[in-house]
C-alpha cells in the first residue's frame, strides 16, 4: 500500500537560488532528516537521467537508488527509486515575487509486504511526522542563511 506525504513552505529567497540548493545533491544531508548517504551513480550528477544511492535513517535505515525522473529548471525535479524501497519525491518550485519561493514536497513510498514489512512500518510511522517537520524548517532555515 502507497503512503503520500504532501507538505510546502515559503523561503525569502528568489526561485533560482532555491532550486540550486535543493538541486544540489551535495546539500542534501544538511536538509534532508534521516539522510546518512545519497553517492551519485555514474558521471551525470543532475537533471534527467541522474542516478544516486542513499539511505535514509528514519527508524531503520532504508535504502535505495534513486533515478531523476522529471527535471526543469526553476520548476521542477521528480526522483523516483529504481532499487530497494519504492518511493518517488516530487519537488515544485513557484516564484511568489518579491524574492521568494513556495516548495511543495509530493512524496510517494510503499513499504515491502509481510513480517519484514510490518516491522519496518512500525518503525517507520512514528517518525514520518518529525521527519517532515525537521526537513521543512531545516530547508528554510538553510536557503535563507545564504
Amino acid at each position: 500500500m502507497a503512503n503520500v506525504v504532501e507538505q510546502f513552505v515559503e523561503i525569502n529567497k528568489p526561485i533560482e537560488v532555491v532550486f540550486a540548493y535543493v538541486d544540489d545533491f551535495t546539500k542534501t544531508k544538511d536538509w534532508m532528516y534521516g539522510l546518512s548517504k545519497i553517492d551519485p551513480v555514474g558521471e551525470q550528477l543532475r537533471g534527467v537521467g541522474a542516478e544516486y544511492d542513499g539511505v535514509m535513517k528514519v527508524g531503520v535505515p532504508l535504502k535505495s537508488r534513486i533515478k531523476c525522473t522529471a527535471w526543469e529548471q526553476d520548476r521542477l525535479i521528480e526522483i523516483t527509486s529504481v532499487k530497494g524501497i519504492q518511493n518517488t519525491q516530487r519537488w515544485t518550485f513557484t516564484d511568489l515575487g518579491e524574492g521568494r519561493t513556495r516548495v511543495d514536497a509530493w512524496i510517494e513510498y510503499v513499504l515491502p509486504g509481510g513480517p519484514a514489512g510490518r516491522a519496518i512500518e512500525k518503525a517507520v510511522k512514528p517518525v514520518i511526522g518529525i521527519a517532515i517537520r525537521h526537513t521543512s524548517e531545516t530547508l528554510v532555515k538553510n536557503v535563507e542563511a545564504l
